[in-house]
């Protein structure tokens, strides 16, 4: 199947979900770091004109260091096994300003008004960003579709990229001193507790040939710590 074959079918889905609410539709965009979200995202909103919110928008830089892993742990995050971590992926997300900043004003009809977390300074931007009011809005981004955020959320679609392209991917933007496995894990266990595929109304393949990320942009988890990178989104 294309790439513009899998964007028809979830354009198809997101008329439906559009259609049958009777009033603003929230559709989560969600998936693992460098799935192809971003790229996927911008296309849906290009052909309906949704608006788009991110929680890459409402990353919080990490508080403090992991404590060390149980001695015999596995490093490669590929061949770790998924298990409870010391931080949980929604806790990199400041989930109470996306709610009350980002969400529910465009729930209510009105414009969106904060202030984006920076990924180049690694701290919260001075300047606003706005997010237009829309009858249909996808919001992108890791931990999108998390149940915490269920109340707001109607729909939720996952991006579906097998993990050895994704951390190719992954690979060819962040730097080896910067790979962080942290991330990974609380990712990897978020997908396989949380959030399974099979929770999702929705999944679409990431995989083929997606376009190449903007210089400068971001690419949430999987091996970055903010204000230390500026690898291309996920």
């Amino acid at each position: 199947m294309s790439n513009a074959d899998r964007l028809d079918i979830a354009v198809r889905a997101l008329a439906l979900w559009r259609g049958a609410s009777g009033g603003v539709t929230i559709v989560a965009i969600d998936g693992h770091g460098a799935s192809g979200k971003s790229t996927i995202a911008e296309s849906l909103c290009a052909k309906t004109g949704a608006s788009l919110v991110r929680t890459d928008d409402f990353f919080m830089r990490r508080r403090q260091s992991a404590p060390v892993p149980e001695r015999g742990e596995p490093k490669g995050v590929t061949d770790a096994p998924v298990r409870k971590t010391w931080r949980g992926i929604g806790t990199f997300y400041d989930v109470t300003r996306l709610r009350i900043e980002g969400l529910e004003p465009l729930r209510a009809g009105c414009q969106a008004v904060f202030h984006a977390f920076d990924w180049d300074s690694g701290a919260v931007s001075e300047a606003q960003t706005r997010v237009e009011p829309n009858d249909l809005v996808l919001l992108e981004g890791v931990y999108s579709g998390a149940p915490e955020l269920g109340d707001l959320v109607d729909r939720a679609i996952f991006v579906d990229t097998p993990e050895p392209e994704r951390l190719h991917r992954l690979r060819g933007r962040v730097a080896p001193e910067d790979w962080d496995e942290e991330w990974l894990r609380a990712e990897k266990e978020y997908f396989a507790c949380t959030r399974p595929l099979e929770s999702f109304d929705l999944a679409i393949r990431g995989t083929g040939a997606l376009p190449p990320a903007p210089q400068g942009a971001r690419t949430s988890g999987g091996g970055r710590r903010a204000g230390r990178l500026r690898p291309g989104r996920n």
